[in-house]
């Protein structure tokens, strides 16, 4: 339970910062902005790919165990 709570407080800070964020960094934004969407898609990517490795042997498992 303490995880949720904690996840829970992370996500609505970060809400807030999304918000108040390009208020507070004026011309800076932009170069801001793109290094956190690189980040973001980095991440998204690593993610995905590991997924993939577990549908592959999921996939595997499955082939060679139900014939």
């Amino acid at each position: 339970m303490r995880k949720v709570i904690f996840y829970s407080v992370l996500l609505f800070i970060e809400l807030g910062l999304s918000q108040a964020l390009p208020s507070l960094l004026g011309d800076a934004h932009g170069a801001i902005a793109v290094a956190i969407r690189v980040l973001t898609i980095t991440g998204l990517a690593f993610i995905i790919i590991h997924v993939g490795f577990e549908f592959h042997y999921v996939i595997a498992f499955t082939a060679a165990s139900f014939p």
